[in-house]
């Protein structure tokens, strides 16, 4: 029994601390982005110069914004963001023997709660990193949570 436990323990914690991390990683620096970037609207604050800047804008939409306004259903995207994390966690203790594969999931879980917690608290997600494209034009805006969502994938 003990050593079930034991092995189920270190992956779950991996997973909760890489989740816990992320998320609050990604909160704050939306936090810090709001309070920093507000007063610029329009406004960019270079980081790298021509490659790097941060923009405060706002998503209300899907991922890239494939779909611009959600309205109503960003309450469902942020929940389903909410019980994916549950659902991640599942996985983990499952399979405990894949401990990268826990670590990998809770940084998921991580952007999954920043994102998630967006939008149902607020009117969109906060985005406010841009890289820009050495021959021109840029990625779409993101933020810390989505960057999670890509290391971790």
């Amino acid at each position: 029994m003990r050593s079930s436990i034991r092995r189920v323990a270190v992956p779950a914690a991996l997973f909760l601390t890489a989740a816990i991390f992320g998320g609050g990683c990604d909160l704050s620096t939306k936090h810090w982005a709001e309070e920093t970037l507000r007063d610029r609207p329009g406004q960019s604050m270079s980081v790298v110069d021509r490659y790097v800047d941060l923009s405060l804008s706002y998503n209300e939409g899907t991922a890239f914004s494939f779909v611009r306004d959600l309205g109503t259903a960003r309450m469902v995207f942020g929940v389903s963001s909410l019980v994916l994390v549950i659902a991640l966690f599942v996985v983990v203790i499952r399979k405990p023997e894949l401990r990268w594969r826990a670590l990998a999931l809770g940084v998921v879980a991580g952007g999954a709660i920043g994102n998630g917690l967006d939008r149902v608290l607020r009117h969109g997600v906060v985005d406010f990193i841009q890289v820009h494209y050495p021959w021109g034009g840029s990625w779409p805006t993101f933020n810390v949570a989505d960057a999670l969502v890509a290391i971790g994938v």
